[in-house]
């Protein structure tokens, strides 16, 4: 057992320092044995399982829940340096110091003599600065390298088609992307129609990419409407039930109808 008792901080540098000494504890050999045990690959699901419970949180507005799990992020992350600390690989204060060096070089509307007078100036700062300064230089025979492999192919997607933006070649307006939409699902509709398996998950990818394009277009992340969506639905979905229970109607088949009414009745209490 270790001898230790935690009392709130006051400032910033000593609530991060309380922090680390927490997780070395937990680490350490009289620590946690699920904590000792941890690798940076078995911690990478809890550190994206943070992420999208503070995106929840965010979503439904509640500050406090925020707090907690921006909290829950902060400390996966410092869990993750601590390791490479153990590791010799760097430090915490290597990592600061030097996120802290780029946002400062890439700033220098900010903190040097650039000017940008608007967001989109400043990505396009950005932009020049990362190739003339960072060597970020597009690797035509590697187009899409500087994607992760891991992301999800929903973002996937999304960031295939920032970058072929960045060629210039874009849809002209909305109704152009709509149009590609409609023209993507009738594909779905044929492929289906010719019962062919293989190539109707083709033509439904070809639907999903083109609507990911849309919300692109839009100035949407398509996995937040998504994320949105779902949980719109299971809300709907829980009333149903609910009402189900207080009329005593089973969710069967049978019921559809019935069913169908209720669903009719959720949507207006989450539209």
């Amino acid at each position: 057992m270790i001898d230790y008792k935690f009392t709130p901080k006051t400032n910033l540098t000593d609530a991060i320092n309380e922090l680390y000494k927490i997780i070395h504890l937990l680490r350490s050999v009289d620590g946690c044995p699920f904590d000792r045990v941890q690798t940076k690959e078995k911690s990478l699901a809890s550190l994206l399982d943070e992420a999208y419970e503070y995106l929840d949180e965010v979503n439904k507005k509640d500050i406090a829940g925020q707090r907690e799990e921006i909290g829950d992020v902060v400390w996966n992350s410092f869990f993750l340096i601590s390791m490479s600390e153990e590791n010799n690989e760097f430090t915490a204060t290597e990592v600061i110091n030097e996120i802290c060096n780029k946002m400062v070089s890439r700033h220098e509307h900010v903190f040097g003599n650039k000017k940008a007078d608007n967001p989109e100036e400043v990505l396009t700062l950005w932009g020049k600065y990362k190739e003339t300064k960072e060597g970020h230089k597009t690797d035509f025979n590697d187009f899409f390298k500087k994607i992760p492999t891991s992301l999800p192919p929903l973002e996937t997607s999304y960031e295939i088609q920032k970058k072929i933006k960045k060629t210039g070649l874009e849809f002209s307006d909305v109704n152009s992307i709509i149009d590609k939409i409609q023209e993507e699902l009738y594909e779905v509709k044929d492929a289906i129609n010719s019962n062919d398996k293989d190539n109707t998950e083709m033509e439904i990818g070809d639907l999903l990419f083109a609507t990911v394009n849309l919300a692109r277009f839009l100035g949407y992340r398509p996995n937040f409407a998504l994320n949105r969506c779902n949980e719109k639905i299971k809300n709907r979905f829980q009333t149903v039930i609910n009402l189900a229970q207080e009329r005593n109607i089973e969710l069967t088949a049978d019921n559809a109808e019935v069913i169908d009414t209720l669903w009719e009745e959720a949507k207006k209490l989450h539209k």
